[in-house]
């Protein structure tokens, strides 16, 4: 291989975007060195790929499918039109507008009648697994993909945590017939993660790091996921939903349990926590309905953006979520893993349930960090000081101090069930302890 393009050179001669090229190069689909700091690319490479390029004044290659028309479907209601680009894994056009109300929040102009592009292309990809989720480059090579977003149109872009779905043009389709919530998908309990990855499944818009997949258990669809190294993860949601059930009501949170998979290994489930009249809205969202004012906390803009859409007790909902957090160290509280619910017929919202709780409880920290005393911890997503987070919270209304009595033990328990963690409780029972010592002082 001869190693001579640059970049720009490289985007010149294809007639794309240096971004692009960079793209191509981590998809492998250019070979590249970098030199130097430099990325260099494969000079037969570069001419390989201009060679199948349409020639200028003649239309592109493209396939029978390629550019596809479709409707942005949320239920069986209509919202938009588009246009997506298999040759250049892209949208890029909305030709029609048909109901912005029930459109996702944060896609549309204030007057309901624009769509951003770009918006929509973050939305879509948040929609998909996200490359970094272990095996998925090798799973993507096996579908002869190069972009985990190519993976929801397999699916009709279905989900399990909204309404929405692509209608294509040319298919006569019904929501009842299709979505997740009443009809079944291939499934599998145990074995490889992402089997059903590419297939006519929900785990094709399953976001986040962690293994996951979707399967049916007494009919009601649940979500099975797993840890990483220790397997600490499912542990921790477990010592949540505990908690959980100390201080708050059931609507409040999304309770988890244990499961040991044919395979040997130990995972947390859940139920889908909405029904199929709802969507869950990620903060991220809710936050771009209404623009940010200077001098304007995350925290309050986001309660001022929950007042815009009417919601009732936010203000309590993050106080719940706070203090939880706190009791657990929780360290990844990101802006898509709270939110609001949104019913897509009466248009009403509520608070989300409290969910997604594996990264707490020192699961981070080295066992020479913990051995050396450290039991620090950052939070989100308003404040990186855990004290200065929890000074946000001004009613305590709904907390009971005497039901956290024991609850250091309960989680002693619920970690001795994995023997790779032995080691570790009694610092997560000093973090538990320290942390109910702090709010004890915070609300009386």
């Amino acid at each position: 291989m001869a190693f001579e393009y640059t970049v720009k050179q490289c985007a010149q001669k294809l007639g794309i975007s240096a971004t692009r090229v960079h793209q191509l190069i981590k998809e492998g689909m250019l070979p590249a060195e970098m030199i130097a700091g430099r990325y260099f690319v494969d000079e037969d490479a570069v001419e390989a790929r201009a060679e199948s390029l349409p020639s200028p004044g003649r239309p592109p290659k493209r396939s029978k499918e390629d550019p596809r028309f479709f409707t942005l479907m949320n239920r069986n209601h209509e919202v938009f039109e588009f246009v997506y680009d298999n040759f250049s894994d892209e949208f890029t056009e909305v030709t029609q507008i048909i109901d912005p109300s029930r459109a996702p929040l944060g896609l549309m102009s204030p007057q309901g009648k624009k769509v951003s592009l770009s918006a929509l292309t973050y939305w879509w990809k948040h929609r998909s697994i996200p490359l970094s989720r272990s095996g998925m480059e090798a799973k993507l090579a096996t579908l002869g993909l190069s972009d985990p977003t190519r993976l929801p149109f397999k699916s009709l872009g279905l989900s399990l945590s909204d309404q929405y779905w692509i209608r294509p043009k040319e298919m006569n389709l019904d929501w009842h017939s299709i979505n997740y919530f009443k009809n079944t998908f291939p499934e599998m309990l145990s074995g490889d993660w992402l089997e059903q990855v590419g297939l006519e499944s929900p785990d094709n818009t399953s976001e986040g790091q962690l293994p996951k997949r979707w399967v049916r258990i007494d009919g009601v669809p649940t979500l099975i996921k797993g840890g990483t190294s220790l397997n600490q993860e499912p542990y921790n949601e477990i010592a949540a939903t505990c908690l959980y059930r100390r201080l708050l009501a059931p609507e409040d949170y999304v309770s988890y349990r244990l499961e040991l998979l044919p395979d040997g290994e130990t995972v947390s489930l859940c139920e889908v926590f909405i029904s199929d009249e709802e969507e869950y809205i990620p903060a991220y969202y809710v936050m771009k309905t209404k623009r940010k004012a200077m001098n304007c906390s995350t925290y309050q803009h986001y309660l001022e953006c929950c007042s815009r859409l009417k919601v009732e007790n936010a203000e309590v909902a993050l106080a719940k979520m706070i203090v939880t957090d706190d009791l657990l160290g929780n360290t990844d509280r990101h802006l898509r893993n709270f939110g609001l619910v949104r019913n897509v017929e009466t248009m009403e919202y509520r608070p989300a349930p409290l969910f997604d709780t594996g990264s707490s409880l020192l699961n981070e920290k080295t066992s020479g960090a913990l051995a050396g005393g450290d039991l620090s911890f950052t939070t989100k997503p308003f404040y990186d000081d855990p004290n200065q987070q929890l000074r946000l919270v001004s009613d305590y209304s709904w907390f009971n101090a005497n039901a956290l009595e024991g609850f250091a033990e309960e989680v002693e328990q619920i970690f001795a069930l994995n023997p790779a963690l032995e080691q570790r409780i009694p610092y997560i029972k000093q973090l538990i302890n320290k942390r109910i010592e702090r709010i004890l002082v915070i609300s009386s």
